[in-house]
């Protein structure tokens, strides 16, 4: 609803109930301002000649921004939480599967995960826990990744393509990650 200007006189009427206001101009002010005694200003969309809304509070718009914002916050960490899974399939087993060597390991492991014919994959056998905290108390390197301060056992997976079969190797050394928002991410070979 709202007020049509109908003719070029200093009069608008309104289209819902067909009041009349006389208006003045002002050079100072894009719009129209309402001439009688009170302290309000209508001002009219010049594009449509249409009254605009008095300007103020809208608390109807309050809820979708603060929704919206609440998205984006939680969407921000959804590619950390996604990339930590994939971490975790690719490099995370512990407790360590009992088999005869590390290279029958290698086979078992790299089928079972999904990333057989890949060329080196290393397992890391400690708690998912303890290797998030290499996030927080590990070592900050230059290249911005972090090492651990103690030795943890892995398993090196590295794939022979003449006998297409994994060669392992099983020992315990400091490893070196990547972190996002606290998460490991990334391991570096």
């Amino acid at each position: 609803m709202g007020i049509r200007i109908h003719g070029a006189g200093p009069y608008i009427t309104c289209s819902k109930t067909g009041k009349r206001i006389r208006v003045r101009f002002s050079s100072t002010e894009a719009g129209i301002h309402r001439s009688n005694d009170s302290k309000e200003r209508t001002l009219v969309d010049p594009r449509t000649d249409i009254a605009m809304a008095p300007r103020g509070p809208c608390p109807a718009l309050l809820l979708p921004l603060v929704l919206l914002a609440s998205c984006l916050v939680l969407a921000s960490g959804q590619p950390c939480v996604e990339l930590n899974k994939i971490f975790q399939r690719h490099h995370v087993e512990s407790p360590r599967t009992t088999v005869p060597n590390p290279s029958s390991y290698c086979n078992t492991m790299m089928k079972r995960r999904g990333l057989y014919y890949t060329a080196v994959n290393t397992f890391i056998h400690a708690p998912p826990l303890s290797i998030n905290s290499i996030c927080l108390f590990g070592t900050p390197r230059p290249d911005g990744l972090r090492e651990s301060r103690a030795f943890i056992p892995v398993t090196t997976c590295r794939y022979n393509p003449r006998i297409r079969s994994y060669r392992g190797t099983y020992v315990s050394r400091k490893i070196v990650i990547g972190c996002c928002n606290r998460l490991p991410v990334y391991y570096k070979e």
